[in-house]
């Protein structure tokens, strides 16, 4: 199979010599400044904790991180380790467990 012909099945990644490197470049970048923003929003909210939620079909590193943090323990997204094929695709959410019915 030519090597063209790879690249469109592998999506996202193409082969450079015998390294797959990524087509988005900057993309992790981008996605970790965001989820930065994100957590200095829930921060200076009415949130007491910090809870990071995962997809149904996220890898076991996703799924082992997913639940309520402190706002000083609260690991950095994108995880560090992520082995889903579209990157890591958690998210921050406020925990809001003092306000409510």
């Amino acid at each position: 199979m030519p090597e063209s012909d790879i690249s469109k099945l592998q999506g996202k990644r193409t082969v450079v010599g015998q390294t797959p490197t990524t087509t988005r470049v900057g993309e992790a970048e981008h996605s970790a400044a965001y989820q930065r923003e994100v957590l200095d929003k829930i921060r200076k909210g009415l949130a007491t904790k910090v809870r990071i939620l995962a997809n149904h079909d996220s890898c076991p590193v996703c799924r082992a991180v997913e639940g309520a943090y402190d706002f000083d323990e609260v690991p950095e997204l994108p995880l560090e380790g992520c082995s889903h094929p579209m990157g890591c695709r958690c998210y921050y959410a406020p925990v809001l467990d003092l306000f409510g019915p």
